[in-house]
């Protein structure tokens, strides 16, 4: 997927209806193979939700409790890359380039996100991933917009510095446009949340 989970040191394990997360170098592989043929087969829309978590990497990256101007670099060029990419794949495909350049945003999401460490974005969909059994990827899709419209007032630079790499004015009119061109996911009531859960969140 791309989602770039794969090249981090993180780890998180549900049990329970309680999903528990960590940092341990012994779940990073040696090895990790990036080749667009072998992302063919991925379903169009399991790309664009597994591509917008790699983008939540990003923008965590960009406030997390470890930000720097090292992870942030790395956090703008893969939103860069994962706007370009993922209408790409939408528009093709079979084709390489959308999927190449998702492939490349996705690993600079996961290096930034493992040095930056985890956000508010990441605490709300853990819990809400845990308790609820809602799909991963989705799930992230869904709450990015809310959580970037609730941080970004509040971390200017961190915002302009998304905006830039998105090439719009605020970060969330270019999440919100790349989110318009990939039919994104949009409500967790699609997924099965219902407002029954609020309170337990």
């Amino acid at each position: 997927t791309y989602a770039g989970s794969e090249a981090t040191n993180v780890w998180g394990l549900t049990e329970a209806a309680r999903k528990t997360t960590g940092v341990d170098d012994r779940v990073l592989p040696v090895t990790v193979i990036y080749d667009a043929e072998l992302t063919l087969s991925l379903p169009v829309e399991m790309s664009v939700a597994s591509g917008l978590n790699g983008l939540a990497h990003c923008v965590d990256s960009m406030w997390a409790p470890r930000a720097d101007p090292i992870n942030q670099a790395l956090a703008a060029e893969g939103i860069r890359a994962l706007n370009a990419g993922l209408p790409g794949i939408v528009a093709h495909p079979q084709g390489y380039g959308g999927r190449e350049q998702a492939l490349y945003g996705a690993y600079l999401s996961a290096v930034a996100f493992a040095s930056a460490g985890s956000g508010l974005h990441h605490k709300i969909c853990h819990v809400l991933g845990g308790t609820f059994n809602l799909p991963h990827a989705q799930t992230h899709a869904t709450v990015l917009p809310y959580v970037l419209a609730f941080n970004a007032p509040a971390a200017p630079d961190a915002d302009a510095r998304i905006a830039a790499a998105f090439g719009t004015d605020s970060a969330l009119d270019g999440l919100q446009a790349l989110r318009g061109k990939l039919d994104a996911p949009k409500a967790l009531a699609d997924y099965g949340f219902t407002a029954d859960g609020i309170a337990e969140a």
